[in-house]
């Protein structure tokens, strides 16, 4: 049988305040259908402790026979029947209203000792049992609460990774953002820088302009100043025919002389001046280089300021010379320089460059070098390498194993396939590939959209054979900030340094 809250024995007005007062505290802390806390059940035993203390001395008198300790009384939940139950010294359970009803009904005499024990209905558990079962309850509980702990604490933790994702996700685009605009306030300072030596240069023109100006107007004032001086004396001679005026006409004679050689000094330079202006700039530049020797060849120093804005312009190395290696052959009595891509060479007595025939020989690689205009070739030393059946034997610094084994893509367009082809097996060691397309094969249109795509690493555009278009678009990628070269007539040496340099595969 099931007491409800309410069912409290005995008369309303005989219940005691301190039974009433600890009732409705045990109301306020449950409900009709929930289970205390551990530290629900703690507070509700010390406080039971507290607000029945002054019970205990008519409690005894009551019960002389079973006497009960109310300080010793426990509370628990019954999770069968989910209502709260009294455990009493003994190891007895039962329900807290009816324990309280009886309490109060035994305290007002309404019930005796024998009816008190009896209408508890009670039931016998061990203390033993009770404990245990009491630890095992609250273990549950505790391992259910560190269980809602973790997941919080998880919870947590998930939303704070998934916000330190975003934050990074954030700060990489902002950090490329600012890469860009720095890309691009570079740019912007090299085009000021350009256009600053442009002023430059304009504002020496100008001031040689205004130089030759004043010199003019000098000479101008001088004739003037002449030609008043000459008034004059004529004046003066026709007021004055008595006076002697020999001086004067010394004088006179003299600054006429003076105005007819400075009239001559001004037609030949206006003249100079006229057949300087009519010069082509290819007539300059080869009178510039017949006047070149040994006495005059540091004057010609600024001529390297002109071949740095020449290669600004083009967007190429202007360079003459390119390294090679190869070895000799001697075929009809007549020694060959055969290069690393096959190429056989006729050498001039200029082109061994000191060495003695007589120590040239066919085991050993020379090191060359070779005009980019002309293709002269030139030695320079014997090298310690041996050949073995026409290759270069294998050592641990040789292209052969990989320094750097880099994943990039490079497009160079070239009408020259060989060129292309050597310098792509020595880029291949390195795990670049190299795309080739020929403008003599393939369409500009084609071209100009493989140009743009951004797959490339690095483009090399072969100035010699390439459309005016295709130039013009390589130029204007360049400046948007994209790798690519324009180069004039690159050697496969050449086009394997334009794209080491611009992928980082060697040190400048």
């Amino acid at each position: 049988m099931k007491l409800k809250k309410q069912c409290v024995l005995g008369n309303k007005n005989e219940i005691i305040p301190e039974i009433k007062e600890f009732d409705r505290f045990v109301k306020k802390m449950s409900t009709s259908d929930s289970l205390l806390s551990r530290q629900q059940l703690t507070k509700l035993t010390q406080t039971g402790q507290v607000m029945l203390y002054s019970l205990q001395s008519r409690l005894d008198q009551k019960l002389p026979n079973r006497p009960l300790d109310l300080s010793l009384i426990v509370y628990k939940n019954d999770l069968r029947s989910r209502q709260l139950h009294v455990i009493l010294p003994t190891g007895e359970v039962a329900e807290i209203y009816q324990y309280l009803s009886q309490l109060n009904a035994l305290l007002t005499e309404v019930i005796s000792e024998h009816g008190f024990y009896d209408n508890l209905m009670m039931k016998y558990e061990p203390s033993v049992r009770v404990e245990t079962a009491d630890k095992s309850n609250r273990a549950n509980q505790s391992l259910k609460q560190r269980i809602r702990q973790l997941t919080e604490t998880k919870i947590q933790l998930t939303s704070q990774y998934e916000d330190a994702q975003a934050q990074l996700k954030q700060q990489l685009t902002q950090l490329a953002i600012s890469d860009k605009q720095n890309q691009g306030l570079q740019l912007k300072i090299k085009q000021l820088e350009q256009k600053i030596k442009d002023y430059q240069f304009e504002f020496t023109k100008q001031k040689d302009e205004m130089g030759l100006i004043r010199e003019q107007f000098r000479i101008k004032q001088i004739k003037q100043k002449q030609k008043k001086l000459v008034k004059q004396a004529e004046v003066t001679e026709h007021v004055c025919p008595k006076l002697d005026d020999k001086f004067f006409k010394e004088e006179i004679a003299g600054l006429h002389q003076q105005v007819v050689k400075a009239q001559h000094e001004l037609q030949l330079y206006r003249k100079q001046r006229s057949s300087s202006l009519q010069v082509s700039r290819s007539e300059k530049i080869r009178q510039l280089t017949s006047e070149l020797d040994l006495t005059c060849i540091d004057d010609y120093h600024p001529l390297l300021r002109l071949v740095h804005k020449y290669n600004e312009l083009v967007a190429e190395d202007l360079v003459l010379w390119q390294q090679m290696q190869g070895h000799f052959v001697k075929v009809d009595n007549q020694w060959q320089f055969i290069d690393q891509n096959g190429q056989a060479y006729e050498l001039s007595e200029l082109s061994l460059n000191g060495i003695i025939p007589e120590t040239l020989t066919t085991n050993y690689y020379y090191s060359a070098r070779q005009r980019s205009d002309t293709g002269y070739i030139m030695l320079i030393r014997q090298l310690n390498k041996q050949v073995t059946n026409g290759q270069i034997e294998n050592h641990k610094n040789e292209n052969d194993v990989p320094v750097r084994w880099m994943n990039k893509q490079v497009l160079i367009i070239s009408w020259w396939g060989e060129t292309v082809k050597n310098a792509a097996k020595k880029l291949n060691y390195f795990g670049i590939e190299v795309v080739w397309l020929d403008p003599s094969d393939i369409s500009n249109d084609k071209i100009m959209h493989e140009m743009n795509k951004v797959q490339y690493d690095f483009e090399l555009i072969v100035m010699r054979g390439a459309h005016h278009e295709t130039v013009t678009a390589a130029h204007r990628l360049r400046r948007s900030g994209r790798q690519i070269k324009v180069a004039n007539n690159p050697g496969a040496s050449a086009m394997f340094d334009y794209v080491s340099s611009a992928l980082g595969l060697i040190e400048n």
